[in-house]
């Protein structure tokens, strides 16, 4: 399936179908005329559960290097993957295609990096710290910069996530982010891709520090990076 001569097109690869609607919702809001392709399988997040925390299955590298494949002779310019566990896939597969293939959340730990020290972050599982730490830690690198870090660590609202649950797992995350705020941290950083379903809430909340997202920021830098080629 390809695109017109002038129109954009954007693959997105997705761990759990709720992040379809995500995009969906993001790119007709920031870049409706641009076609949207979708990639999803379940077994990634499955293989990602029953592998020890911190460890990227080889067959979800794997995986990665088909979709990207398969995304770029659909004509895609550009490739979007929209699970946290998966950074070191993308880096993985970033090697097979000659298009840019980004991970969904990775403009929002630039901006947290660049702008804040002392940064809270809401997680629902840990299977993401290792992510989460690892990406901040290497930006923090870059800029010869010194970070903290403060989880949330609660792992009640997942199970409801996954069971469908959405009222009940957003009622925990937003508890989560209130008493993390009380902690004194500069920032909150909300990572996991799904998160961004809160962005309304979130910003009702006024609690006086910046939330970061994966959700307008994320899809204005892909506006930009399809926009740039």
């Amino acid at each position: 399936m390809g695109n017109s001569i002038n129109q954009k097109s954007v693959g997105f690869i997705h761990t759990t179908p709720t992040t379809i609607g995500l995009a969906d919702k993001f790119m007709q809001t920031y870049l409706p005329d641009t076609q949207i392709i979708h990639k999803y399988d379940g077994s990634v997040k499955v293989d990602n559960f029953t592998s020890p925390i911190g460890v990227t299955p080889k067959k979800n590298l794997l995986r990665y290097a088909v979709f990207a494949d398969e995304l770029e002779r659909a004509g895609c310019d550009a490739i979007v993957s929209c699970c946290s566990l998966m950074p070191r896939a993308v880096k993985y597969a970033k090697e097979v295609v000659s298009i840019p293939f980004i991970q969904l959340d990775a403009i929002v730990l630039d901006v947290v990096v660049e702008n804040y020290s002392n940064i809270g972050i809401i997680n629902t599982t840990e299977y993401v710290i290792p992510y989460i730490e690892e990406g901040l830690q290497a930006r923090a690198a870059k800029l010869n910069k010194a970070i903290e870090m403060t989880f949330s660590n609660n792992n009640t609202a997942l199970d409801l996530f996954n069971a469908g649950k959405y009222d009940e797992h957003n009622k925990i995350v937003l508890e989560d982010v209130k008493k993390l705020a009380e902690k004194g941290v500069e920032c909150i950083l909300m990572g996991q891709i799904p998160f961004a379903l809160l962005d309304e809430a979130l910003k009702n909340m006024n609690l006086g520090i910046p939330i970061h997202c994966a959700g307008e920021v994320a899809f204005r830098n892909i506006k930009e990076i399809i926009g740039n080629r």
